[in-house]
């Protein structure tokens, strides 16, 4: 497997537990319906975004959005080597 290809694994852990510790701090700040919405990936990081300053995560939604943005130039890369 390509040195790529193997960097996305480790980006995705981290975003998925940032998207794992959205969906328990809105359980946690007693926003059940919130909570559950959150299953869905987009619409928790949205959430996310929306609440951090009340929920005190920024850290977190930062992190989680730089996972997204190297995940998605890693795979543009992974893409293009593998066409080549």
């Amino acid at each position: 497997m390509e040195m790529l290809a193997l960097l996305t694994i480790p980006v995705g852990l981290v975003s998925l537990a940032c998207w794992i510790y959205t969906i328990v701090v809105a359980f946690q700040k007693g926003s059940v319906v919130l909570g559950i919405v959150s299953i869905c990936p987009l619409v928790g990081f949205i959430l996310g975004w929306v609440k951090n300053g009340e929920w005190g995560h920024q850290k977190v939604m930062i992190v989680w959005s730089i996972c997204i943005v190297i995940n998605l130039i890693l795979n543009v890369l992974v893409a293009a080597t593998a066409a080549s």
